[in-house]
């Protein structure tokens, strides 16, 4: 057992896919490791031994398909070198999990985030940054993911109209736990790390100058404190916060990948069924409508107009659905 990476989340089901990988490919310089940070070039890998760098040749090298290329996260098996030879990464490790982003009014098909993650983490400035509808998109692609969510709503100590984000934070998903923190004064930082569990792998997901690093450095040490930098005053943006993802490993034993700032999550036909659990409540009242394809415009017993009429459904919750499922559509 490689015992130095237990913290990162290796375990004995791990130790067997590796035995199998090395008994396939039939080599005898072969080592695990977890992907800490990627680069342009090269991976950033963390192995029992320590931390090295790491390349991929040949057909990975070459492949287009990206899920064929290491993320943050994944775990994999090198093929050490000596000297000027590089350490290659030769299998991936099949990802329990792979956090995707699609960006909205984009030719690009997929950008993928991070691979083997076990909670997102929604982070939002309630300044400035604060959009419900962004967050209900987050959420519709974390459920496709099959993440566990958390959401904090940072910088409370300034927000304005905080009564009427509650209310609306409530018809979101009442299930999914929401913090409302300040950095300024402290408040509901210490709630945050009890839904942060050790041997977990979680995710800080928000645009830059949210407060992602800063609530981070709260449970870091000083030595391990991530680099942060004044907030602009005129833009409410970041000037320099975190530039790529980064794994490591909080004093607690919880695993953290803090990104760079991600504003858009955009939809694709892949998404629906996780718009309907997002959306419950106006699921449950379509399923009620006379008409199986109701569009809930004119037809004749509409159980969802009905319900916007008496004020049983939201109306604003009801329009940020209907945006959502025609970015699917579109």
């Amino acid at each position: 057992m490689f015992n130095d990476l237990q913290k990162y989340g290796w375990n004995s089901d791990f130790e067997n896919k590796f035995q199998q990988s090395v008994s396939k490919l039939g080599k005898t310089d072969l080592i695990p490791g977890r992907v800490l940070s990627v680069h342009r070039t090269n991976y950033d890998v963390m192995t029992n031994d320590g931390e090295i760098v790491c390349e991929i040749t040949g057909n990975r090298l070459k492949d287009t398909d990206p899920y064929q290329k290491p993320l943050v996260g994944d775990w994999v098996v090198i093929e050490t070198g000596e000297g000027d030879n590089a350490n290659i990464i030769v299998y991936i490790f099949e990802r329990k999990t792979i956090l995707e982003r699609r960006k909205v009014h984009s030719d690009v098909e997929v950008q993928l985030i991070a691979g083997n993650v076990d909670m997102a983490v929604l982070v939002q400035s309630l300044a400035n940054d604060f959009n419900i509808a962004r967050i209900e998109r987050v959420l519709v692609q974390i459920a496709q993911a099959g993440i566990k969510p958390l959401i904090i709503l940072n910088k409370m100590d300034i927000a304005e109209n905080i009564d009427q984000v509650r209310e609306d934070m409530k018809r979101i998903d009442a299930s999914i736990p929401v913090i409302y923190s300040s950095f300024t004064t402290g408040e509901g930082l210490d709630i945050i790390e009890t839904f942060l569990q050790p041997g977990e792998t979680i995710i800080f997901i928000g645009s830059s100058g949210v407060g992602k690093s800063s609530i981070i450095n709260t449970m870091l040490d000083d030595t391990e404190q991530q680099k942060t930098k004044e907030v602009s005053d005129y833009s409410g943006k970041g000037k320099h916060t975190t530039t790529a993802r980064k794994l490591f490993v909080l004093d607690t034993g919880v695993i953290v990948i803090d990104t760079p700032g991600t504003r858009e999550f955009g939809l694709t036909g892949e998404d629906t069924e996780a718009l309907k659990e997002n959306f419950t409540q106006i699921e449950t009242l379509a399923g009620q409508c006379k008409f199986r394809d109701c569009k809930h415009n004119t037809e004749p017993d509409c159980m969802v107009r009905e319900a916007l009429e008496n004020g049983e459904l939201d109306r604003n919750l009801f329009e940020n659905y209907q945006k959502l499922e025609k970015e699917i559509n579109t």
